[in-house]
């Protein structure tokens, strides 16, 4: 589509080139030259008459004018996505929805949305592949899964990341733990690493001096990090979505440490190309339930 010199296929290489990151890498990605990569988008940017990315010998960054149009180019290519799964396969049974989460998001949210899909379009049958955000991200880059949805990274290598959502890590201790906790002195409940929530929450300690210590404990699951401070062995961090029923039952409480609320981001995840058929629409079908998702 052609708008007064403004070509939609520029627009969706202008978006590769910000996910990317540098010029080269986007051409990479969509097989061609550097060189007309940069043409496209210096043809881009005089259609709109503004400039739209910094270039510097790190790569690229969206000035706030290519912030603004990459907000366009994401909903834009969202509602083709749900066009095509609106208008495509709806005179025949929706073959099962194959998608990849991690822990948190398998747990806590996606059987939610799973419940409310089915409700909509029948019996569609559902292969959910759990593991933490590395794991996901390798089967979706050799696709052997069409779809994912991780918590953590804004981006990774040949994986295209589109937000989905954003959640809170609260940092959590057993309620019957004295109130005043200090961080060198009590032990940290990690998950693995290759764990988006291990990385974020290691990023955020380390800010305050605190780094992975002999007494801290490595945990393997949300559920046994969930326990492990129920029972007292230590600090964790559990998403909002994951934290309501140990908290009801008054097991564990919300530590007093209000500048280590860790925000993050839940992103889908998939490999170049265009998303089809079952997947394509769960997609396009959580994009719109997500602002009436309670906690």
């Amino acid at each position: 589509m052609t708008i007064a010199g403004f070509d939609s296929r520029q627009l969706a290489l202008f978006r590769t080139v910000v996910e990317a990151g540098s010029l080269t890498a986007a051409a990479r990605r969509v097989h061609v030259s550097q060189p007309a990569v940069t043409a496209a988008i210096q043809k881009l940017e005089g259609a709109l008459g503004v400039t739209l990315l910094e270039r510097s010998a790190r790569g690229v960054t969206p000035t706030d004018a290519g912030r603004k149009l990459l907000g366009h180019a994401r909903a834009i290519d969202a509602l083709m996505s749900e066009a095509v799964a609106d208008v495509t396969e709806r005179h025949e049974p929706l073959g099962p929805l194959v998608i990849g989460a991690s822990t948190t998001i398998a747990a806590g949210l996606l059987p939610t949305l799973i419940a409310r899909f089915r409700e909509l379009e029948g019996d569609v049958g559902v292969r959910l592949v759990v593991g933490n955000t590395g794991e996901i991200l390798d089967q979706v880059r050799s696709r052997e899964l069409p779809l994912g949805l991780v918590e953590g990274p804004s981006r990774a290598p040949r994986i295209r990341l589109e937000r989905f959502g954003d959640d809170t890590l609260l940092p959590v201790v057993a309620a019957s733990r004295e109130r005043r906790i200090a961080l060198e002195s009590t032990p940290v409940l990690w998950r693995e690493v290759g764990s988006g929530t291990r990385a974020v929450v290691e990023k955020a300690l380390r800010r305050r001096g605190r780094r992975p210590l002999p007494m801290d404990l490595e945990l393997g699951s949300t559920a046994a990090i969930r326990r492990a401070v129920a029972l007292g062995l230590g600090l964790g961090f559990l998403s909002r979505w994951s934290i309501g029923d140990a908290l009801d039952a008054g097991r564990v409480r919300v530590a007093p440490l209000p500048d280590l609320a860790i925000e993050r981001r839940f992103s889908w995840a998939s490999a170049s190309g265009e998303l089809t058929g079952t997947a394509a629409r769960f997609r396009a079908f959580a994009q719109r339930e997500r602002p009436s998702l309670g906690h």
